[in-house]
């Protein structure tokens, strides 16, 4: 299984900002600079994590981006499933009709059950448990190199 880079960068931003924590704001500017993810694409990914309540956007002169408790409280697995915006992540056995499908193939079945284990196993988890030890020596330095993603 491979993450799609929207929940990739989307986990990046939720990191970043649980690190700062929900009183201290983030611009676009920012986390694009320190995440090295190109502006564009973290507008996309801002939108969407503010739409699900995972983040608080706000404008102005004291704005910026911040955690929510919700993402606080969300565990890891159900957050990747949200971000993965698809209910079939591994296979999806109608969007070019299997010749197996009416046979009763279990592929998918078993497919499935594993996606399962993988989303609660990752429930175990939250954002907290993202520690790094040595954080700022992560971001020192970052300022001046360009965008790659």
């Amino acid at each position: 299984m491979k993450l799609n880079h929207f929940t990739d960068y989307s986990l990046r931003v939720l990191i970043y900002l649980n690190k700062k924590g929900n009183t201290a704001s983030s611009s676009l500017d920012e986390l694009s600079g320190e995440l090295d993810i190109l502006r564009n694409h973290l507008i996309k990914v801002v939108q969407f994590l503010s739409k699900e309540e995972l983040v608080l956007t706000k404008r102005g002169k004291n704005g910026g981006i911040f955690i929510s408790e919700k993402a606080l409280n969300t565990g890891l697995g159900t957050l990747i499933h949200l971000l993965e915006q698809d209910d079939s992540p591994i296979i999806n056995c109608h969007s070019k009709p299997c010749v197996f499908m009416p046979f009763n193939c279990r592929l998918k079945f078993f497919l499935d059950t594993a996606y399962q284990a993988f989303i609660d196993s990752m429930n175990q988890h939250r954002l907290s448990d993202l520690v790094f030890n040595n954080w700022e020596s992560i971001f020192s330095g970052r300022q001046n190199k360009g965008n790659n993603a």
